[in-house]
């Protein structure tokens, strides 16, 4: 209880001292978040107390150049110390605006093909108390370093955002097996078109990229060279007080690494400044078969995680805002030599997401 009590205390004093943050001066504007994620769930599997929060930063340094950052905070991986935080460079780039709405960019980036790429770890800007994609990535690889080309057109009602981006990354490749290999990613190609509405949003993107990933694997006769691709498809529709979003993913993967589709579909109703929705979302597996070289291990054929959510959004002002949430989630493990495992849980979850 003492641990918990001083961690609220931090979150709370670091949120409400930073609220006036802003543009610093004509040239420079600094922004920050915090998350504050509390989890009970009844089979005790994923409760917690997490903190995260980062501070992004911009800098004009002419009409035709801006430079942007992004350093973000976490708890460490089964911490006990409430000083054992993680940091992470999550944006470091360079913009060159040209002429007709053309922006050439250049540095370090999250993969863009996703609605949320560029906000995802920044609570306050989804309804949601976490996100139904958990996380804005492909098995491991979730941030490369290159350059983009962006140009901004409109066409009647209507706003566009086209995006080109190639670059490198490393990775760490989940088999599903609980076995995790560290590589390389080169090629990366990813096309992103987004459309803006009165009435709607519109995100499509495609990714593709070639993996070379370390031999430490219990399967025989593996292929270390991995092709990957990921098609995406998300939006919102607004309809007086009510929102729609849906969103689906697509990634499939060469090697011994499961394809995986990815959906959620949600609608909320604002009413004053609450705003209650339901949430539902699902994950399906689909593993490839080879042969074990650790006869222990579980030769798992397929995996389906759903979950059902009820929630609630409070925003207490322009920079706050309170949110809770009951779901019920469900495991499914479908296996080749031994039978499926049924899993399911209940959780609470409850944040704290701030602006400043």
């Amino acid at each position: 209880m003492p641990r918990l009590f001083f961690k609220i205390l931090i979150v709370l004093f670091f949120s409400f001292t930073l609220l006036n943050a802003e543009q610093l001066t004509d040239s420079f504007r600094l922004d920050a978040y915090g998350n504050m994620n509390i989890t009970d769930s009844k089979n005790n599997q994923r409760d917690s107390l997490n903190f995260s929060g980062g501070f992004q930063g911009r800098y004009q340094l002419n009409d035709n150049i801006s430079m942007t950052g992004q350093l973000h905070l976490k708890e460490a991986e089964h911490s006990n110390s409430l000083e054992d935080y993680e940091s992470e460079l999550k944006w470091l780039y360079i913009d060159y605006y040209f002429i007709n709405d053309i922006t050439f960019r250049l540095g370090s980036f999250q993969l863009p093909v996703f609605k949320a790429s560029e906000t995802g770890d920044i609570g306050y800007t989804y309804t949601w108390t976490e996100s139904p994609l958990r996380t804005y990535g492909v098995f491991g690889c979730e941030d490369f370093k290159g350059a983009e080309l962006l140009k901004n057109f409109s066409y009647e009602n209507f706003d566009f955002l086209a995006q080109l981006s190639f670059g490198k990354s490393k990775n760490e490749l989940k088999d599903g097996r609980d076995k995790v290999s560290e590589g390389k990613v080169d090629d990366l190609i990813g096309l992103t078109l987004k459309t803006t509405h009165d009435d709607f949003i519109l995100n499509i993107g495609y990714l593709e990229a070639k993996s070379l990933i370390n031999e430490n694997i219990d399967f025989m006769g593996v292929d270390t060279n991995i092709d990957f691709n990921m098609y995406s498809l998300e939006t919102e529709i607004y309809l007086d007080d009510y929102t729609f979003k849906a969103g689906l993913t697509k990634s499939e993967l060469s090697s011994i690494f499961p394809n995986s589709i990815k959906y959620y579909s949600s609608i909320e109703y604002s009413y004053k400044d609450l705003t209650p929705y339901l949430l539902y979302s699902k994950e399906n597996l689909d593993f490839k078969d080879f042969a074990l070289k650790n006869k222990k291990i579980k030769d798992t054929k397929e995996q389906y995680i759903e979950r059902f959510s009820l929630g609630l959004r409070y925003d207490y002002n322009a920079n706050i805002a309170f949110k809770t949430s009951f779901s019920h989630e469900r495991d499914r493990l479908k296996y080749n030599n031994v039978n499926d495992e049924k899993r399911s849980d209940d959780i609470f979850m409850g944040t704290v997401n701030v602006i400043f």
